[in-house]
């Protein structure tokens, strides 16, 4: 017999079963297929009271039927014919016909439960007791009904259920073969995957892997297969990551890990494993691993690094020596200037100001991609952060003619915040409605306290308009800021996208806004990194379907009075 090889693995149960009622219907006696060790795989058809309720009703019966049932298929298969003998246990015609896939013995058709004469009563009542029927009287009545069959008509029975196996044994065949030119196509692709793929038994010993990992090991697949997977991992700090992701596999069925495999030359590779649960035909568990090579993209990850400190160090800090260079200009330490000197410096500290920012928000969303990004919180007053972004950037304003107007509220503005994000915030902000805003146009901003329950809030946690849509708390004041602009405004459907990062628009209008690159991202990431809120709307003027209006809310400090300034929604 093929080890493991069974006849539900090429033919379906439902088939079987069917092809089993159309005998049956024919023929009018019992039949069932059992697999080679007598076990039933399929359905019980047409089966005698006798052999169902009382025969197989008891630990012994069920162990006599088995045996009967083996034996009988194994004579047939060692004759390769049909094979008509009393079954072992009630003394019953039972015929078996093999189920033969090539030269393997994969299942037994039966059929019988029949008799050629009745059988004497005292030998029934005996065997019975044998099997442990308590039911004596039952049992004879059972054997009354016993269908009684000529030798010459079993024949003729016999003869047809042997064709009808033959023809399950050729579909078990031919399924087999696609079977086998299915897997290997699989296999193919397996190996055609650019990923190793490998399988793990329950002893930890590799059974499957593909090309990709016998690159990796530098070995054969021959001389990989049996080998036990740890010997693969090189250090300390990757059994660790491989013994944790076991655990997470045996408690959800998957995990992941770290590692470095090594080669027959003592060279290591990072990998990224997916691991998964599997369980082989006789349910002992195993595991299959897909292993991504992580050369590539931790190469790509130092250069990222690498490009960030150039970015912070060898961009950052000549930008800082031309501003304040500038600066020491613009206090006329070294001279008098002219109104046009006075002007074109305002200029180059505004521009390096501006690239200054660009660089720092590059360096907080890489940050806090990596985990890193900290708050240095103090308490603050909002109202001084707003005026100071202003001061700041006037001169920029001035040069395309655009107004700022803030109406500063009377009460404080207090809260916890890091004081030169929440400045570049609002700096960004404030640049992003100076590009967009008309020539000769104005910028309104506002800062106020509102309550949790107010309507602008309700508007903050609604989906569809950039904010991170979580829940506020119960009783929590927020410091809110608005930035109001008359230009063209955004589209609906990009009012989320515009937080994302190097999110870009291409519209036929040069003046239509488009992403800002890193400057709403870095803005979301920082408001939120103080559990806050960042959202937009747009139009503003539906008349002139124009303009728009950013809004970010901060937690306020403590409980006061709210400001009686009308909000603007």
């Amino acid at each position: 017999m093929l080890h493991n090889f069974h006849v539900l693995d090429v033919i379906e149960k439902k088939k079987l079963d069917g092809i089993l009622h159309g005998f049956t219907e024919v023929c009018g006696i019992a039949s069932f297929i059992v697999d080679p060790d007598g076990q039933p795989i399929s359905d019980e058809h047409r089966w005698t009271t006798l052999c169902s309720d009382y025969c197989r009703s008891t630990e012994e019966g069920r162990r006599r039927c088995y045996e009967s049932d083996r034996y009988g298929g194994e004579m047939s298969a060692k004759l390769k014919k049909r094979f008509i003998y009393p079954c072992l246990n009630a003394g019953l015609i039972d015929c078996t016909s093999p189920i033969i896939v090539g030269k393997y013995h994969i299942g037994t058709f039966m059929c019988g439960q029949v008799l050629y004469k009745p059988i004497d009563e005292d030998l029934a009542i005996e065997h019975a007791r044998e099997i442990g029927i308590t039911d004596v009287e039952g049992y004879l009545k059972a054997i009354e009904k016993i269908p009684i069959m000529s030798h010459e008509r079993l024949d003729s029975v016999v003869r047809f259920m042997e064709v009808v196996t033959g023809t399950i044994s050729e579909l078990a065949w031919s399924r087999y073969i696609s079977s086998r030119q299915s897997r290997r196509y699989i296999d193919s692709l397996i190996n055609r995957v650019s990923d190793s793929i490998i399988a793990i038994d329950a002893d930890g010993k590799i059974s499957m892997v593909n090309e990709a990992f016998s690159r990796i090991a530098g070995q054969g697949k021959e001389q990989i297969i049996g080998q036990a997977f740890l010997r693969y991992i090189s250090d300390d700090n990757s059994m660790a990551s491989y013994e944790e992701s076991l655990k997470m596999v045996r408690q959800k069925g998957h995990g992941r890990a770290s590692l470095d495999i090594v080669n027959a030359m003592n060279q290591s590779t990072p990998v990224q494993a997916a691991i998964a649960e599997t369980r082989d035909e006789n349910k002992d568990l195993g595991y299959v691993a897909v292993l991504r090579d992580m050369s590539e993209e931790m190469r790509i990850a130092k250069l990222k690094e690498d490009l960030t400190g150039m970015m912070t160090h060898d961009l950052g800090n000549p930008i800082l020596s031309i501003q304040k260079a500038m600066q020491l200009l613009s206090s006329k330490l070294l001279g008098p200037l002219s109104q046009g000197q006075e002007e074109i410096i305002g200029l180059t500290i505004g521009t390096c100001q501006q690239l200054y920012r660009m660089v720092m928000d590059y360096l907080d969303i890489y940050r806090h991609e990596n985990g890193r990004f900290l708050l240095r919180k103090h308490m603050l007053d909002m109202r001084d952060v707003v005026h100071e972004s202003i001061k700041q950037i006037k001169l920029l304003a001035e040069e395309k003619g655009v107004s700022i107007r803030y109406d500063s509220p009377s009460i404080p503005l207090t809260l916890m915040g890091d004081q030169t994000r929440l400045l570049r915030v609002c700096l960004n902000l404030l640049g992003n409605a100076i590009k967009y805003n008309p020539e000769q146009g104005e910028i309104a901003v506002q800062t106020l306290l509102v309550d949790r329950d107010d309507k602008i809030m309700h508007e903050a946690t609604s989906p569809g308009n950039g904010s991170h849509q979580h829940a506020t708390r119960l009783n929590q004041q927020y410091v809110l800021t608005m930035i109001s602009d008359r230009g063209s405004g955004i589209e609906k459907k990009f009012q989320e996208a515009i937080f994302e990062k190097f999110f870009t628009l291409k519209e036929e209008k040069r003046e239509k806004r488009a992403g800002v690159g890193l400057g709403l991202p870095f803005c979301k990431l920082a408001v939120e990194a103080h559990k806050g809120f960042i959202w937009v709307k747009s139009p503003i003027h539906v008349d002139e379907n124009c303009g728009c209006r950013l809004y970010f809310a901060l937690p306020a400090e403590e409980k006061v009075h709210l400001d009686p300034f009308k909000i603007i929604c």
